[in-house]
């Protein structure tokens, strides 16, 4: 190529999905490097696998607890810090990819801007791989019923309900940002999460790898239950953490920061973002931004409906204005990471 430069150019055409078909009209995004990576985990020895003998089945060595990320870097890239963003319960990395109805979402939305990102399948979650072995010495009689890992599915009602799309299911708010018409390709990418206490540690050891293995200062983005992980994982690294962009951080993750974490956070600004019919999720994040303000933490809380904007639920970066809610998180970063006073 001119000038012995490596570029990708992909020319995002049409997306055609079961139900919608759209056409957006994108400059070319042009890429300077992608690909993927695992981190952390640990081996361990599965004794449950065998199979009748089967040579695809048999008992061994096998990697568990360790973490899965795509990346691409721009050909431009403005921002000095990669950001990496974390999907919260039932769901994958996915989740940051092209929204139900075939716009472009958070990984290639941010990358436009000038960001590197990462888009994260935490530890037994999509590409990352789940840890069977305790759940097939179940199954064989090996162990008891009681040392089955406990892990869940939303369903579409549980969905509906959990993320505030409607006050029941099938019935959406008038003013939803949810592109409910695309609803049907939305449901196939929710997956099993697992549940257990034990999964926390896990993951905070894995992103904290991940972090070692990309070698350079992040921005760590997360959603839902992902807030949690996310806010442990600043603090196991907090030289390496720039900031954190949390979107809709579960109400119980305030409660779970240890003391010396809240301590660790108070050098790295965070930004809380919540949609609409959260009053519990705002009580909560303000009580969080009081703690730390008063260890002079960076805490800042933007409830969109107060700045005008209505309509969003649980699942901003999937939603209709996603775009608007990116440029916000942007001039946020610009004035509290890369632009300090």
């Amino acid at each position: 190529m001119q000038n012995n430069r490596l570029s990708i150019i992909f020319i995002i055409t049409a997306l055609t999905f079961a139900t919608v078909t759209t056409v957006y009209a994108e400059d070319d995004l042009v890429i300077r490097r992608q690909g993927s990576m695992e981190a952390g985990g640990r081996i361990v020895v599965c004794d449950t696998v065998d199979s009748a003998g089967n040579p695809r089945h048999f008992a061994g060595q096998t990697v568990v607890d360790s973490i899965y990320a795509t990346y691409q870097y721009p050909a431009n890239q403005r921002y000095e810090y990669p950001i990496l963003f974390n999907h919260g319960g039932g769901h994958t990395g996915r989740f940051y990819d092209t929204t139900p109805d075939g716009r472009e979402g958070w990984l290639t939305l941010f990358l436009r801007q000038g960001f590197a990102t990462y888009g994260v399948d935490r530890v037994n979650s999509g590409r990352s791989g789940i840890d069977s072995c305790q759940i097939i010495a179940v199954t064989q009689g090996k162990a008891p019923l009681s040392t089955m890992p406990s892990m869940n599915r939303y369903t579409f009602e549980s969905a509906w309900k959990a993320f505030r799309w409607g006050p029941e299911y099938p019935i959406a708010y008038e003013n939803t940002q949810f592109p409910m018409e695309a609803i049907d390709n939305y449901y196939p990418q929710l997956v099993n999460t697992y549940r257990d206490e034990e999964q926390v540690p896990k993951s905070v050891a894995a992103y904290s790898a991940l972090i070692d293995k990309i070698g350079t200062p992040v921005v760590l983005q997360s959603w839902s239950s992902s807030g949690l992980l996310i806010y442990l994982t600043a603090a196991a690294r907090p030289d390496s953490v720039k900031g954190i962009l949390a979107v809709e951080s579960s109400t119980s993750a305030f409660d779970n920061i240890p003391p010396d974490a809240i301590k660790k956070l108070a050098n790295i600004p965070i930004i809380i973002v919540i949609g609409d019919r959260a009053q519990d999720r705002v009580d909560a994040s303000r009580a969080f931004q009081k703690k730390m303000a008063a260890i002079g933490g960076d805490v800042t809380v933007d409830v969109l409906p107060e700045a005008g904007i209505f309509g969003n639920s649980h699942t901003l970066p999937l939603e209709k204005n996603n775009r608007q809610i990116m440029f916000r998180l942007i001039a946020w970063m610009e004035g509290h990471i890369y632009n300090k006073p």
